[in-house]
Formats: structure tokens, sequence, C-alpha cells
């Protein structure tokens, strides 16, 4: 039995120990209330943040993509235009010279082609004209194996390779035959130094770059030009197809992949569809998160001050909350331990103030019964328990003066 009696008295003194007293309670909500509604406002912040600068980014890059890729692809219809009068007629033996004048004619008007070569229906060498080398009519070279011939008699329009022309810049060959196939083909030599301006002029941020690739994974055009001149080695040509193939697989939409320079990065896609090239925009992570991270980084100090000054607020506010309990509490100790002359001093408006009042009105009827008492005490001392009541109740100390007297 005093085993159980141990065991509930320590149970007791421990459940003691763990209460928290009502200033920590008060503390404890308060704080919370205020913390908790500034995390939320901050993780929102951050989130809503991180995505309308997401958002706005893939806009952007996807905007600039199809602008890149729509000026790149006017380039390229407006020579294919141009080649298509150049087929229009077919060939006999004396119109070499008006080819010819119409040949000058097409490189005064496009400055992009470095030559130019006619070929007959038959698949020979009518004429070559070039900016750099002398001019050759009639050289009856045969090219009707030739994959330009060839790939420009069945689909019309035929686009080459990209080639370094003496290692200095990027060429390619465009083959255009007419609607007859016996006005020939006509094949000419594209300075993609145009395509490389218009990449160059893109500008994404501050370390942001658009590039062309074409379907293998060659580097068409980059604003660095050095990075395609150097050629592409594989570990280039492996980067490349991993975004090609990324962004196939995102259906357009803006992907997160790594660059040439191993930086993730944010890239969108818009393709070329003569050449089957594609146009790539990309900005790095690093950059474009920039502007969140900041945001999150100035959120977290208004949160660490917003938590000092809750923690402040949330301290005044307890101790205003429990100052009056705990002078409740005291004063009722003091009462109970039988000072009735002890007041509760509470002015704050409320309802302890009511309480405490009542305290010190019960206070007072106490010290007068208690004051009642002693007197019945004294009174006890010479008369019956019933008389001394009376006496009391009715204050007749007069009464009991005269009594005495006549006693005695």
């Amino acid at each position: 039995m005093a085993e159980k009696d141990r065991a509930r008295d320590q149970a007791a003194s421990g459940s003691s120990a763990r209460r928290w007293s009502l200033f920590q309670k008060y503390f404890a909500a308060l704080f919370t209330a205020v913390v908790l509604s500034l995390i939320a406002n901050g993780a929102s912040e951050a989130w809503f943040g991180y995505y309308d600068e997401t958002a706005l980014l893939q806009e952007m890059l996807i905007v600039q993509a199809r602008s890149a890729a729509d000026r790149i692809q006017s380039f390229l219809d407006g020579i294919k235009g141009q080649l298509g009068w150049m087929v229009q007629l077919p060939w006999s033996d004396d119109a070499e010279e008006s080819h010819q004048i119409d040949a000058y004619r097409l490189l005064r008007q496009l400055p992009a082609i470095t030559e130019i070569i006619l070929v007959d229906g038959h698949g020979v060498e009518r004429l070559h004209v070039s900016r750099v080398m002398p001019d050759v009519r009639s050289s009856k070279i045969d090219r009707s194996s030739e994959p330009a011939v060839q790939g420009a008699r069945s689909a019309r329009i035929w686009y080459g390779p990209v080639t370094l022309h003496r290692g200095s810049e990027p060429f390619m060959t465009i083959a255009a035959a007419g609607t007859r196939a016996e006005s020939g083909v006509v094949i000419a030599e594209i300075n993609l130094k145009l395509i490389w301006e218009v990449v160059a002029a893109i500008k994404i941020g501050s370390t942001g770059e658009a590039f062309v690739v074409d379907r293998l994974g060659h580097l068409v055009a980059h604003p660095d030009m050095n990075v395609v001149l150097r050629g592409n080695n594989e570990h280039d040509i492996g980067e490349l197809a991993a975004m090609l193939a990324s962004v196939s697989v995102a259906g357009g939409k803006v992907v997160r992949t790594t660059d040439l320079k191993n930086r993730t990065v944010f890239a969108a896609a818009a393709p070329v569809a003569g050449p089957d090239w594609t146009v790539f925009v990309a900005e790095p992570t690093s950059e474009v998160l920039a502007p969140v991270w900041f945001a999150l980084w100035r959120t977290l100090w208004l949160l660490l001050a917003g938590a000092a000054l809750a923690a402040a607020l949330a301290f005044v506010l307890a101790r205003r909350m429990a100052e009056p309990i705990r002078q409740l509490e005291v004063g009722a100790m003091k009462i109970g331990a039988g000072h009735f002359d002890y007041r509760i001093d509470i002015s704050s408006g409320d309802e302890l103030e009511g309480l405490a009042d009542r305290f010190n009105k019960m206070a007072g009827e106490l010290a007068i019964s208690h004051e009642r008492s002693e007197r019945i005490s004294r009174l006890r001392r010479f008369l019956a328990p019933q008389v001394a009541e009376l006496v009391e109740r009715v204050g007749e100390y007069a009464m009991l003066n005269s009594s005495r007297t006549e006693i005695v």
C-alpha cells in the first residue's frame, strides 16, 4: 500500500514538473500562431515566385527560339525561291549566256551565295559561276550521280550538310530542280554567316545563348564562332544529341538539360523545317533562379525578423494575460492563509478585474465573519453559547455590563 502511495506521489510530482505555466502556454500559442503564418506566407511567396519566374522564362525562351527559327527559315526560303527562277526553262545550245547573266544577277541579289552550278536535264554541268574562281562554261562534267542532283530531282529541293570552307566559315550546299526534268538542277554554295549573325544577336540574360544544330547533332551556328570552327568532337555531338532527344520527348516545351559548357540550363527549341535543323535557346538555371533565391533569402531574413518581433509581442501579450491571473492566484493564497485584509489590485478592465473585485468582496466578508467568530469566542468565556451568540448578534454590550453588576 505504501509503495502504491509512493508511486502515485512520484507520478503526481512528475506531472507537475512537466506542467507548463500559463505564461509559457500563452507565449507558445501566440508565438506559434504568428511564426506559422509567416512561414506559410514565405513558403507561398517562394513557390509562386519560382513558378512565375520559370513560366516567364519558358515563354521568353520559346518566343526567342521560334523567332530565330523563323528568321533562318525565311533566309533559306529566300534563297530557295531565287534558285527556282534559275531552272524555269529547259536547256538549249545557246542558253548558256542567258543563264550566266541570270547567275550574275543572283550573286548580286544574294551575297550569301558564293558559287552557282547549273546542270542540264541529263545531269551534265553546263555552267559554273563563282565569286573567287573563274567562270567555267560547258565543262561537260557528269554530276548525275551526285547527292545534290539526285536529292533535288526526287524532292525538288535538297539541303546538304554544313561544312567548314577552308576552316574559316560554315557553308552549305542547296540544290533546286525545275518543274520539268529538262530544266535541270541548280546547285548553290551558301555562306551561313548570316545564320551566325542571327544567333549571335539573341541575348538571353547575361550568360544565355542560342545555337543551331543539324539532325545528326552537329553544330551549325553558335555565338562563339570558334566553337563551330573547331569542329564537332564526340563529346559535343553526344551533348547535342542528348539535348535533341530531351526536346523531342518534351514536345516543344522548355526542358532542363546540360549545354556544351556542362552547365545546367533551361532550353527551348524550334525546328527549321527545310534543312531539318533545330534552334536552341538556353539560359543557365543559376541565372534563371537567381531572383528566386534572392527572394527566398529576403523572405528568410524577414522571417527571422518577424520571429523575433513575434517573440517580443508574444512575451508582452502573454505577460499581460498571465500577470492578472498570477495576481489572482497570489491573492487567493493569501486570503486562504487568513490575510483577509489583503486586496487584489487589477485594472485590466475586463472579466479578470471583475473577478478580483469579487475576491476582494469575499475577503471583506470573511474578515467580518472572522471578527464575529472571535467576539463570540470571547463572550463564551462568560456566558452560555446561546446567550453569547444572542449578545453578539444584537450587540447589547451594555446589557452584559448591567447583568454583571446585578450579579455582583
